[in-house]
């Protein structure tokens, strides 16, 4: 899969968890702020207030990153758009959507990858490229470990394919010897047709 793909995986993967962040977000802004009130100290203040305003920057680029996929998803009223809907940001398994949709999953797997092609090309619309992305969302670390499972999950689907090739390959081989010893004549077939003198 490309990077730039990957990179939109991700984003998608980090949807379903945004809202929950931000709320655990808030409770810590919260906490830190009840500790600012009770800090005596000048440099235990400083502390609280710095991280009160990484708490804060973390939650306006959580936030963003939330409009962004909601922006690129609404533009967009592709049928493979509700299909990432459905698997990225409602979490249903791939057996439960081979049901609803009454198609097979290789089929299914071939429009998500639409899909997810489409959902990269509307946030390149929108100005948010691969480099843009990293370089917004690069040091939020929901992101980057749904960036982490993409990547794993890609290596993944790349070896099975690998050993799927490897051993259909070992099969047409098999097939082929027993082909090939099927037309050669038995050995005691062979002199058949011979006169003795």
């Amino acid at each position: 899969m490309e990077d730039r793909l990957l990179v939109a995986k991700a984003v998608l993967g980090c949807y379903a968890h945004l809202d929950d962040l931000f709320d655990a977000l808030t409770e810590s802004d919260e906490k830190c702020a009840i500790d600012g009130f009770y800090a005596i100290y000048p440099n235990e203040q400083m502390r609280i207030y710095e991280r009160l305003i990484a708490l804060e920057q973390r939650k306006t680029g959580l936030y963003n990153m939330k409009y962004i996929i909601e922006e690129a998803l609404r533009k967009s009223k592709s049928t493979t758009f509700s299909l990432l809907n459905d698997r990225y940001l409602q979490k249903k398994e791939m057996s439960d959507l081979v049901r609803e949709r009454d198609v097979s999953l290789r089929t299914l797997y071939r429009q998500l990858a639409k899909g997810l092609e489409d959902f990269t090309f509307a946030l390149e619309r929108g100005g948010f490229d691969k480099k843009r992305l990293i370089r917004e969302f690069g040091n939020e670390p929901l992101f980057l470990s749904a960036l982490n499972r993409a990547i794993r999950e890609d290596d993944e689907a790349i070896q099975a394919k690998e050993t799927f090739k490897k051993a259909s390959e070992a099969v047409n081989k098999r097939i082929n010897y027993r082909n090939s010893r099927r037309n050669r004549p038995h050995p005691d077939n062979r002199n058949r047709n011979c006169f003795f003198a």
